[in-house]
């Protein structure tokens, strides 16, 4: 990003600040007060403390809706999630149906399709799940269920919030409203290693997961955060080593003159009761 538009996106932030604390009777909530880095770092404890919530996801290719949207739950307090996905817009008549379950550092994901299309490289109609880091199971998986596979590379297919612990900088944007819900929003580059080692032990594996799947690279996201102090929405970059904040539209053309393909997370209805069970180790084919 230009200096001169990073400076009008601070323009922008003090701006909706104003607003938005105009909404709020004058003075902003606790949890939006302090160093945007605090605020956003803090933010990942205080949604993990929710328990579970529901999830929204959206891989967007391009400007037709191109990719893959779903829905799922997240158990922060076990480490797990789950998620249920099609592919949208000009590929939606593949009717192609995806499944992703999160354990931790490893991931299951299966592929069937209405057409009759194959599964996940490497799987039988006996055992239809592949399993394995998300790097691994990313690689393999590639060819079938592109561009979810970016989704893999994230903590917990990127609903593990505890990578924002790992936030370096915060660049504050302005006061929005998701789903309709007020929120602060915030640009941010995240270091998984500073994640992982600003976590608590049994939330690590995730974390160490991904930092193995993307390598060392500061990636970027926007990040949403209610009056609680709770992250309600998440917006990345598909691909991590993008060194871009994504404070425009849903997808925009970077400097370089390439599309920026996004990928958006809403979060809802916190400490919903959230069971996610994990395939019977007979269905899965580990990825090699």
């Amino acid at each position: 990003m230009s200096r001169t538009a990073r400076a009008r996106v601070v323009v922008a932030g003090v701006v909706s600040m104003g607003a938005a604390l105009a909404a709020c009777g004058g003075s902003a909530p606790a949890a939006w007060r302090g160093a945007p880095v605090a605020v956003v770092r803090a933010a990942a404890g205080r949604t993990i403390a929710a328990g579970s919530a529901r999830v929204e996801v959206t891989l967007a290719e391009d400007t037709a809706g191109t990719g893959v949207s779903g829905s799922g739950l997240v158990d922060w307090a076990r480490g797990n999630a789950t998620l249920t996905a099609g592919r949208t817009g000009a590929q939606a008549a593949r009717d192609d149906h995806f499944t992703v379950v999160v354990d931790g550092g490893r991931d299951f994901v299966t592929a069937t399709s209405g057409r009759g299309a194959a599964g996940v490289p490497g799987t039988t109609a006996a055992r239809p799940w592949l399993a394995g880091p998300p790097g691994a199971v990313a690689t393999v998986a590639h060819a079938r269920i592109a561009p979810l596979d970016s989704l893999l590379m994230r903590p917990g297919a990127a609903m593990d919030v505890a990578f924002l612990r790992g936030t370096v900088d915060a660049l504050p944007y302005g006061g929005q409203e998701v789903e309709g819900v007020s929120t602060f929003r915030y640009s941010v580059h995240i270091d998984l290693a500073l994640a992982a080692s600003s976590s608590p032990p049994a939330q690590r594996p995730s974390l160490e997961a991904s930092a193995a799947a993307i390598g060392p690279v500061l990636w970027p996201a926007d990040v949403w955060i209610d009056q609680q102090g709770r992250v309600v929405r998440i917006e990345l970059a598909q691909d991590p080593k993008l060194h871009t904040t994504t404070t425009r539209a849903n997808l925009f053309i970077t400097d370089d003159g390439n599309p920026l393909a996004l990928t958006d997370l809403v979060f809802s209805h916190f400490g919903v009761p959230a069971k996610i069970s994990l395939p019977a180790p007979d269905q899965v084919v580990e990825a090699q």
